[in-house]
């Protein structure tokens, strides 16, 4: 039997790095097995889906090289793969439900549903009650509207897991399989789904294994086999807690009460309005647009959860894709550090583990630094363009591309990301007007003879005629050699707090030959004229 299994995005929004891992495991699982990768679109939710939300979760799942072999757009035997689209289907397994007696319709009022659970209190569970033939009557009179129920009657389930094994679940209640709307839910509409995709492996988040006792009796209801199910640790920040899209809502929510500015204030620099900031603040939304405005209006940098917010600061989508792949999942061994094919080859569900994964940020920089360090200047270019692109205001935008090419040769060895290389290499687009930090001021220029020194280094490179990283280091270092034991430090760092503004760097011939002979010279004279009488 072929694997098939699937990754079901709803489309109310940007892409959760937590939704791309599972999409992830489930495309090496299937590549791995030579299976059939799945994508289905689960947009019941009618008032928050968007097919823009769809086209972004789609291309960012391409960005990361994960491909589907059977889609809304690319077809296949279990189309359509919209459940928008499968409603007939639906409405045809829930009669089939309740002609066979395993489901029920359930009158009661959103108040009358309250008092029920408050009498009940906290071990209260729905189960079917009794309506007569002229309760029903009354009820349709008063323009009530059913929903249907799974008729559990107080079973326990027991089902396998391929990650956490055997899991029992006791007492389940009389869930609801359709709304009052007249749509399925989703417990309902997956394990439709599943059956008629012919889904052979389930393979999702640990959230999930509660619900999975849902299905496994809507399975058994159908007289339908299962299809074998894993679920994957949970993904948890550094601190604790699983990442979520409300800690973009947190972060914002701090800046504003760090800036001091009340809702008007807030309303004045976002555009939006005072209202819209006071339920904010107050917690009654976390929508992320507001979350986003805010952070630009401050200028400050909210946390990366989508994965569209990893792509604009600048990371390599083989980096990010080896970093998911290590959450939760391990080959066995110490590597880390894993080609495409590689994570394929490695790849199976008995590595799963079974405690929660936590999401270091900083050993994703190290990641994305280690592939930066092992791409060609061709592909940083790539890399480069994209992340211009995602960030029109970057001071990168309209360098030319021989400066750009330039530039990321010269910090491929000192970056992270990209938007490291914006802020690192950003007296290379901008002339300094100011010279810092203090100390190292102080350390290589005001100190004992560091204008003197910046003075001799200013007339060995305005002589200087091979304007090259190694002609200018050669012209200093012979410098060196003839004033100060042969360290060229002594001429390098004075040059270096001029022409960058402090004291970090390339390597200064290359930082020279990138700047021009021009803008050089043009640099230390600033400096040699602002320093003068300090």
């Amino acid at each position: 039997m072929i694997l098939r299994c699937r990754f079901a995005p709803s489309p109310t929004g940007q892409l959760h790095v937590g939704g791309a891992r599972t999409a992830l495991f489930n495309y090496l699982l299937a590549r791995k097995t030579g299976g059939r990768f799945v994508l289905r679109i689960e947009d019941t939710d009618q008032a928050r889906s968007s097919q823009a939300s769809e086209d972004a979760i789609k291309a960012d799942m391409r960005w990361l090289g994960i491909v589907w072999n059977e889609g809304p757009d690319e077809g296949g035997p279990g189309a359509p793969y919209r459940q928008s689209k499968r409603r007939e289907l639906y409405d045809q397994h829930l009669q089939q439900l309740l002609d066979s007696g395993h489901a029920y319709e359930a009158w009661e009022t959103r108040d009358e549903l309250d008092a029920l659970r408050e009498a009940g209190g906290r071990e209260f569970m729905y189960r079917k009650r009794a309506v007569s033939d002229e309760d029903v009557a009354r009820y349709k009179a008063e323009g009530r509207v059913p929903v249907l129920r799974l008729d559990v009657n107080g079973r326990s389930v027991t089902f396998d897991d391929g990650v956490v094994g055997e899991v029992t679940v006791e007492q389940i209640e009389d869930f609801v399989i359709r709304k009052a709307d007249g749509f399925p839910t989703y417990h309902f509409a997956v394990v439709v789904d599943d059956h008629h995709m012919q889904v052979t492996q389930v393979l999702r988040a640990k959230e999930h294994l509660m619900n999975t006792a849902k299905h496994m009796l809507l399975y058994d209801a159908f007289g339908w086999d299962a299809p074998k199910h894993a679920h994957a640790p949970l993904i948890f920040s550094m601190g604790g807690g699983k990442m979520s899209k409300r800690d973009k809502a947190k972060a914002a929510r701090a800046a504003a009460r760090e800036a001091g500015l009340d809702d008007a204030a807030m309303s004045a620099k976002t555009g939006l309005d005072v209202d819209i900031h006071f339920r904010f603040r107050k917690k009654k939304t976390d929508d992320v647009d507001i979350a986003e405005a805010i952070a630009a209006a401050l200028d400050v940098d909210l946390p990366e959860i989508d994965v569209r917010d990893f792509r604009k600061a600048g990371y390599l989508p083989e980096a990010l894709r080896n970093f998911l792949a290590l959450l939760g999942w391990s080959a066995g061994d110490d590597k880390e550090l894993f080609t495409h094919d590689e994570l394929i080859e490695a790849f199976s569900i008995e590595r799963i583990g079974r405690s929660e994964a936590r999401f270091d940020r900083e050993k994703l920089r190290w990641m994305n630094g280690m592939y930066i360090r092992q791409s060609t200047i061709d592909r940083l270019h790539e890399v480069a363009l994209e992340f211009i692109q995602n960030n029109p205001s970057s001071a990168l935008v309209g360098v030319d591309e021989s400066t750009l090419r330039a530039l990321l040769k010269a910090y491929q060895p000192r970056i992270e990301t990209m938007a490291q290389l914006e802020t690192q290499a950003g007296f290379f687009l901008e002339r300094p007007t100011a010279w810092g930090p203090a100390k190292a001021i102080k350390k290589h220029l005001l100190k004992g003879d560091g204008r003197d020194r910046l003075k001799l280094a200013g007339e060995i490179l305005a002589a200087c005629d091979d304007w090259t990283a190694e002609g200018v280091e050669a012209a200093l270092q012979t410098a060196a050699d003839a004033h100060y034991e042969g360290r060229i430090g002594k001429l390098a760092q004075p040059v270096r707090v001029a022409v960058a503004g402090g004291p970090v760097s390339p390597a200064i011939g290359e930082t020279l030959a990138l700047l021009g002979q021009d803008e050089t010279l043009a640099r230390i004279a600033a400096c040699s004229a602002h320093h003068a009488e300090a």
